[in-house]
């Protein structure tokens, strides 16, 4: 999974990069905006994989991950970053994390003036919305030019009742969330990426001495359907360089749990409404990915593709079970060991074995 991190220049995204990655990548205000991304990959933490893996002791233990991309400031006009080609890298991402400057730090605002959050997000929406607008656009004169060519197959005219939804949203300065396409639309214009159909997870990037003064604005996002947090980056950063021991003591000083790796994948996993299903064995107990919803076939999919093309049944049990009883043999006399079929609807926490034949 590939999630970006975005943003105006200089609200402190590099500084979150570098606490989730352990990173020493540059933050000098004075520097010139960097020219491309940072990648870091994260390991998602789950207790669950550490005592499947006790319970199985397998060659290998391997967590699910994150591959965050911090990218340059985009949509400042003083920016001297070349934006055409970063933009079309950033559609990929599958989640957008836009930080916003909440910290004080007068000599970075005469530099780099951003405004409010507030301010900042709309600057952001807008510039987002017109991206995605002028992209929509020309697919439209170039299909109005088509029909006078004569082209004019099913399938266009499917894109194009799609693409007037879109820019009649646009119009009204809602994201590409706000609308629900068919299948068929759906479809046909998935190859766009536009920026504002991405889920986008808001951090509101403070100071570790007043994160309980922004709990209005967190509210003015919550209350808008949009995904917020709260975090202090420069002190996550500064955690991240210390021994555990010592980061939970500072960690409860402000009332922080857990690490930004572990909240920033968990509020990941949220917005895009993933869960997580296990592979055991002696050679490798491991985590998958997966989006609620998905079927068998798409869990076997994701271990590999033959397994989806040949598949059979799934051999399934739950996590839950298998650490109340401690062994598959126990799961069978319970009744607790399952054979499921192709529309099976895979859930948090199951254990799965595919039968197939190619």
């Amino acid at each position: 999974m590939k999630a970006a991190i975005i943003g105006l220049p200089k609200t402190g995204k590099t500084t979150i990069f570098n606490a989730l990655t352990r990173s020493e990548q540059s933050t000098d205000k004075y520097a010139t905006p960097a020219r491309e991304a940072n990648i870091g990959v994260v390991q998602v933490a789950d207790e669950r994989i550490d005592k499947l893996a006790e319970l199985y002791q397998p060659k290998k233990t391997i967590y699910a991950t994150i591959e965050f991309h911090d990218y340059p400031g985009i949509f400042y006009k003083d920016s001297e970053t070349s934006e055409t080609a970063m933009l079309a890298d950033i559609k990929n991402a599958e989640a957008f994390i836009l930080v916003l400057r909440c910290f004080s730090d007068e000599e970075l605002e005469g530099l780099f003036p951003l405004g409010t959050p507030l301010e900042q997000f709309q600057r952001f929406q807008e510039e987002m919305l017109l991206y995605d607008m002028i992209m929509a656009e020309k697919r439209l004169e170039k299909i109005e030019l088509g029909y006078k060519r004569g082209v004019k197959t099913p399938a266009v005219q499917i894109e194009e009742k799609a693409l007037h939804k879109i820019v009649d949203c646009l119009q009204n300065n809602q994201p590409l969330t706000a609308i629900t396409l068919n299948s068929e639309e759906e479809k046909a214009v998935r190859g766009f990426q536009f920026f504002s159909a991405k889920p986008m997870l808001i951090l509101l990037n403070c100071n570790e001495d007043n994160l309980n003064t922004w709990d209005e604005t967190l509210k003015s996002f919550t209350n808008k359907g949009y995904q917020a947090q709260i975090i202090a980056g420069k002190f996550e950063e500064e955690l991240s360089k210390l021994e555990n021991e010592e980061a939970l003591m500072f960690m409860a000083d402000i009332g922080i749990s857990e690490s930004i790796c572990d909240r920033l994948a968990h509020w990941t996993y949220q917005l895009m409404g993933y869960l997580s299903f296990f592979t055991v064995g002696p050679d490798e107990v491991r985590a998958w990915t997966i989006e609620k919803g998905a079927n068998a076939v798409t869990a076997a999919g994701k271990i590999h593709s033959d397994l989806a093309r040949g598949f059979i049944r799934a051999e399934c049990f739950q996590y839950a079970d298998i650490i109340t009883y401690g062994s598959e043999k126990a799961l069978k006399e319970k009744g607790l060991f399952r054979l499921e079929g192709k529309d099976y609807i895979v859930k948090d926490g199951d254990i799965l074995s595919i039968r197939f034949n190619v």
